[in-house]
């Protein structure tokens, strides 16, 4: 757990928080005197879209900070009131102006980013032909690319590389998994599930 404090006060009452360890809790807490509410501090959820068609992926071009100019995929944040499914469809969306069902994106991996405390949740999505996208404020330019065209000199999370191989590896042979693991100080650690 980070030690970084979120907030310095309550957002119920405007009291100032301490730091309280909460009975049954192994990690101290903000907790509010006042109110006598304990603040959480959790992962920011991301999800990711990756749109492939037969042996091809959808590749993006950053349009924005940070890695202006890199390659990626459609991703975000996760808003309040909003599932997972919806929100990589919304990150599609607003990234590519693809829209999709959002109930026809399939889980593909989860990773626990410890180092930024967050959590990628990452779909895939089949596609019968490669749709048109178009270019946004967040994208300068995109691609469907077979894994020896991908852009993999300039992406903007290299870290990312040995899923995106996975990815590539799935829709090649058509053998599809779940995903799960972490990256922390020692690297990027996972286990694969294949799909029957």
């Amino acid at each position: 757990m980070s030690s970084q404090r979120v907030a310095e006060y309550c957002c119920y009452c405007g009291h100032t928080l301490e730091l309280k360890q909460i009975p049954g809790d192994e990690h101290p807490r903000d907790w509010c005197r006042q109110c006598k509410i304990t603040h959480y501090q959790n992962p920011t959820i991301m999800v990711a879209a990756f749109l492939y068609c037969q042996d091809k992926l959808l590749w993006t071009q950053r349009g924005i900070e940070p890695f202006r100019g890199k390659w990626a995929f459609p991703a975000g944040y996760v808003e309040c009131g909003e599932s997972l499914q919806h929100a990589a469809a919304r990150e599609l969306l607003e990234e590519t102006r693809i829209r999709v069902n959002p109930d026809m994106l399939i889980p593909m991996s989860i990773n626990s980013v410890l180092p930024v405390n967050q959590v990628y949740m990452v779909f895939r999505l089949p596609c019968d032909t490669e749709l048109e996208a178009e270019t946004t404020e967040e994208t300068l330019e995109w691609g469907w690319y077979s894994r020896v065209e991908a852009p993999w000199h300039v992406m903007a999370h290299p870290e990312s590389r040995v899923l995106v191989e996975q990815v590539y590896t799935a829709i090649e042979s058509e053998q599809f998994f779940i995903r799960i693991g972490q990256f922390d100080t020692h690297g990027n650690r996972h286990k694969s599930y294949l799909l029957k």
